[in-house]
């Protein structure tokens, strides 16, 4: 193999102490092909942009990935570490969760398989050259389908279950460090609200227009028996309060909108416990954010820091208007 430069190697060797030395000189090969190799990242083409097309051991380097005997946990904990040390002093931790699927093809295929998909958490950086910041993805698990998990005879686990098992790590890892978890409205759940609570995490997602949205509960006069109410009288739903926002939601002008264009939306804002049946009320706050001139529909957001800022998107930690604004017509 071609010496490395000392730059890469500086890059490369914390993760050393998850391989043998004989499997840590073939990951290193196949880490170099897949960066050189042009079309599918495959091991054969890793192979092909080194010129180790005819070697005759090939099969070692496949064993890399499916006989070795190394942690991908451990090795996504060293990259979390590393890419942290690249945010700037005084910049929180934001870290994007997302699906993705893994594309199948083949005569064996079933049509009506998408292909596999995977749990991604990314951690969001700014860089100097970007107007937004980028995601560098750290962690990735699969979440097997139904179906899959029913033949192996394994136990199911959903996308937020997945998702649940990964904050988990996270946390464990920022050993109490303040984080945030920003996700689309697939991760709008109460009980990873919870999690990421237990994990020193802020969660900011989507809303429901119809989210059952209710007070905080009146104090409980001193010696009255029986359970104490966990929520208040129900509020107004943030589909009725559309109007209420267009007229006195706060003004709010979006310098680089898409294509770099500006846009004026409005934001209104509060607090309120958010239930459903069976579960312990979350104490969240929601934005429901509009356009005046009526082209983009309207869509709230949440966030599980009641503190956090919501409309002063200049600030590093306004992080939920940030991300409701840049997400607003994605839907």
């Amino acid at each position: 193999m071609l010496a490395l430069p000392v730059s890469i190697v500086a890059v490369l060797q914390p993760f050393a102490s998850l391989f043998t030395s004989p499997t840590w000189a073939h990951a290193q090969v196949l880490l170099l092909g897949t960066l050189l190799a042009q079309g599918p990242r495959t091991v054969t083409a890793a192979l092909r942009a080194m010129g180790l097309s005819g070697e005759r051991r090939f099969e070692r380097y496949h064993r890399v990935l499916n006989r070795a005997r190394w942690s991908g946990i451990r090795g996504a904990q060293i990259l979390f570490g590393r890419l942290i040390g690249l945010l700037p002093p005084g910049v929180p931790i934001v870290v994007g969760v997302d699906e993705t699927l893994e594309r199948r093809s083949g005569r064996r295929t079933v049509v009506t398989t998408m292909g596999l998909e995977w749990v991604v958490m990314a951690l969001l950086v700014p860089l100097p050259w970007s107007q937004r910041p980028w995601a560098l993805p750290f962690l990735t698990l699969l979440a097997p389908s139904q179906a899959a998990n029913d033949a192996a005879g394994r136990v199911h686990r959903t996308t937020l279950d997945w998702t649940v098992v990964m904050v988990r790590l996270v946390g464990r890892w920022l050993q109490r460090r303040p984080w945030m978890l920003i996700g689309d409205g697939r991760y709008s759940c109460i009980e990873l609200g919870w999690q990421c609570r237990i994990q020193q995490a802020t969660l900011i997602s989507r809303l429901r227009l119809d989210a059952r949205l209710f007070a905080f509960p009146e104090p409980v006069p001193p010696g009255r028996r029986g359970r104490k109410p966990q929520k208040g009288q129900r509020l107004t739903k943030l589909a009725d309060r559309l109007e209420q926002a267009r007229t006195q939601g706060e003004r709010v002008t979006i310098h680089q909108w898409y294509r770099g264009e500006r846009k004026t939306l409005r934001l209104l804002s509060d607090i309120a416990l958010w239930h459903t049946p069976g579960i312990t009320p979350l104490s969240i706050r929601w934005v429901l954010v509009v356009d005046p001139e009526g082209r983009l529909p309207a869509q709230a957001f949440f966030t599980t820091s009641l503190n956090q800022a919501t409309v002063n998107c200049s600030s590093s930690s306004s992080w939920l208007a940030d991300a409701a604004l840049r997400r607003y017509h994605a839907v």
